[in-house]
Formats: structure tokens, sequence, C-alpha cells
């Protein structure tokens, strides 16, 4: 048995439920092997064990996550050219990038797919995300790749909020609009259902108001406006310690 074998297994027995990176096809390969040997050895059911990243995942693993209730928890910003460019692409070489960040066949398959930004390696802003996931194009939207595992808005949307409720074991509480709910919600300045046949709009685009737990956290209507930009040639300079 293999020490990460041994190590998911005693958590899981003792009722934790685990959370590994693994991200490329070896590593994915040895993190389901575990969580499904500790599943048979504890006749553990519904723990919903993660596996983060999943960036390069072989074909005949993929129905594994589905099958072992395991959540693939990804950051689509990740698979933009403008960051993987060169050194990902090259290293994995060119006839694995089928395997990169596979969002649509895994929510095919009927896999749990949580997504994040992973910050600071993507941005915090989860319109940055939609973005990469409708596009799987960089920032300037002038090249993207492995283009049939783009996400819908509405599977996107989906996976940044009940998908994570739903790996926590907190679907009734949070990633929904349901009465008894924790009411974090955000409106943004846009329908974005009316944004996805065009998602480079996402990205001019903000939140207009968040509720935290039925309290307004956020509102753009009360938000101070910018300072008028200096007269050119002006120069300011501050120091914080």
């Amino acid at each position: 048995m293999g020490e990460l074998t041994r190590i998911v297994t005693e958590l899981d027995r003792l009722g934790f439920q685990t959370h590994t990176h693994a991200t490329g096809d070896g590593g994915i390969r040895i993190a389901l092997d575990a969580i499904e040997h500790a599943a048979r050895t504890n006749g553990t059911r519904d723990r919903r064990h993660g596996i983060v990243h999943v960036e390069c995942l072989h074909p005949n693993d993929l129905p594994r996550f589905a099958q072992l209730g395991v959540t693939a928890a990804m950051q689509p910003r990740h698979c933009s050219p403008d960051l993987v460019g060169g050194t990902w692409m090259d290293n994995v070489g060119e006839q694995r990038w089928s395997r990169a960040w596979r969002f649509r066949s895994l929510i095919e398959s009927g896999a749990h797919v949580a997504l994040s930004s992973d910050w600071q390696v993507g941005e915090m802003d989860p319109l940055v995300g939609l973005y990469s996931a409708l596009t799987r194009a960089g920032l300037d939207g002038r090249s993207s790749w492995t283009s049939w595992e783009r996400s819908s808005l509405d599977a996107a949307l989906r996976g940044y909020t009940a998908e994570g409720a739903w790996a926590w074991h907190a679907a009734d509480s949070l990633g929904v609009v349901r009465v008894g709910a924790r009411a974090d919600l955000v409106t943004w300045s846009m329908n974005l259902y009316d944004l996805e046949p065009d998602p480079a709009r996402l990205l001019t685009e903000r939140p207009d108001l968040t509720i935290v737990a039925g309290e307004i956290a956020h509102d753009a209507t009360d938000a101070a406006p910018l300072p008028e930009a200096p007269p050119a040639g002006t120069h300011h300079c501050s120091a914080v310690a």
C-alpha cells in the first residue's frame, strides 16, 4: 500500500473528508486509487472527497469521479493560453492536450465539478473565471484551445455555487436561492445570460449588490466615486510601512 493510500484510508476511517491536490494524469490516478481503496476498506458512503486542479486527466479515469463521488475542484482560468502557453503545453506534449481541464466531459459524465479561482494564480474575480470556462481563451481573446471542453454559462455558474456547496455537504444552505438558505447573493450589472453569446463582455461587468447571510455587504450605489485623475505632469508618491 502506498503512503497516500494509507493516509487517505486512515483519514476516511476517522471521518475526515480529504482534499488532495493533483495535476498530472499519474497523480490524479494515484489519488483516485487511494479514495477508492478507502471506501472499499472502510465501507464509506457519500464522503465526497475532492481532487483539486485535475489539469491532465487520462480518459480511463474520467468516469471514476462520478463513480466514486469525488469532487473535481477546478480553476477555469488555469487553462487560459496566456498562463499555460509554453511550459505547461510543452511539458505535457501536444498528444495529451486533449486531457487538459476537461470541464465539459466531467460534467457530462455526471461528476460534480466545483469551480474556484485559486487566487493568486488566477484572478479572484469570478467573472474572469466564467469567461475562461466559456472560452478557454486568454483575457485578450486572441487564442483559445481544446474548445470542445468549453463550459456553458449555466454549468459554470453551478460550478461556482451549488457544486461547491454539495462538496461540503451544505447544499441545503449554500449555493442555492431557497427559503432557509444563507442568502449569500450577488446582483450583477447585467443579466449574465444575455452576455453568453459574447463572453468577452463578462469582463466589463461588475457586482452591483452583494449580500452575505442576508446582510448587504456591498452596494455600488453607495460606493464613493473614484478620485479624479491628477493633471498631466503631476506625480504622487505614497509609501506603506
